[in-house]
């Protein structure tokens, strides 16, 4: 089928020209800013080079929100997919409640940021959180540990809250990867006498990897432009413990520093573009043709 006879290729201009037009132009028009000295209680903008990249390098904050976004993608990537895989299988038994089942578990991912932020900051509230009340009954309230206001229990809280959000969705693409691995390849495995976990290791993992590759990409991509669980549970506190990229970026606004906010978010783009297109690379090479 010839579809250019069909869909003629001025068709492509419009949306070409809506893309360039409020996304490129403005992205470049803002990496501009990066080198500039661009802020509020001046006349006129100056370029300035690399100057602001030099400032950055010397904001403090900057080490711990690179920590920070980096651990929250590594773990909430690793058990995301984790969970995700394990739950899939199960799924893909032909259970008779498994319809019912799955939307348990995409359910959270269709709630906004926003509302799983509160309600996780409804259960790990240190004044009138769920698990502050349960430990006053029991008498451990002296030993629950301030989840909101210390570093690592606020980090444990927001990593929680995202693995618990977005496991669904990894569920999901890993559920219609394994229902499209042929049940050909499972009968020959079992006659050549594979057990069950060689047919996973050898059949399953090669045959799924293009759906564990999106799901990896994909929570590679989130993970390190993680904004809106952090603002909502600390906003980068207590301090900046729970800073990441994206927070800091705001709160250098915020405090009317637009140039070195820019510059940031500029380095931050580079990184993270560099980092998921190397994956893509990486992952074309380990995967196999049904």
């Amino acid at each position: 089928m010839n579809l250019k006879r069909i869909y003629p290729q001025y068709l492509t201009f419009l949306p070409l020209g809506i893309y360039l037009l409020f996304f490129i132009v403005p992205s470049l028009v803002g990496f501009y800013f990066a080198f500039t000295d661009w802020n509020p209680f001046i006349e006129g903008i100056h370029f300035v080079g690399f100057a602001n990249f030099a400032e950055i390098l010397n904001n403090k904050s900057l080490g711990g929100a690179a920590w920070n976004t980096i651990s929250f993608t590594i773990i909430t990537t690793i058990l995301k997919n984790g969970f995700g895989l394990l739950i899939a299988i199960i799924l893909n038994q032909q259970l008779k409640s498994q319809n019912l089942l799955r939307t348990i578990y995409f359910l959270p991912i269709i709630l906004s940021a926003l509302v799983v932020g509160l309600l996780f900051n409804a259960i790990f509230d240190a004044q009138g959180g769920v698990i502050h009340r349960l430990a006053t009954q029991i008498g451990l309230e002296a030993w629950e540990p301030e989840w909101l206001g210390r570093r690592l229990p606020a980090l444990f809280v927001i990593n929680l809250a995202e693995i618990w959000r977005s496991t669904g969705y990894a569920v999901v693409i890993l559920l219609a990867g394994l229902q499209v691995i042929p049940k050909d390849y499972y009968e020959a495995a079992m006659i050549d006498g594979a057990s069950a976990w060689q047919r996973f290791k050898s059949v399953t993992i090669p045959l799924l990897m293009p759906a564990i590759h999106i799901n990896i990409l994909l929570s590679i991509i989130y993970g390190l432009r993680v904004f809106d669980i952090v603002y909502i549970l600390t906003g980068g506190g207590p301090g900046h413990d729970t800073e990441t990229f994206s927070t800091l970026i705001l709160n250098e606004f915020s405090q009317d520093r637009y140039a070195q906010s820019t510059a940031i978010n500029l380095v931050f783009c580079i990184l993270l573009v560099g980092i998921a297109f190397t994956y893509q690379k990486f992952s074309q090479k380990t995967e196999v043709e049904l």
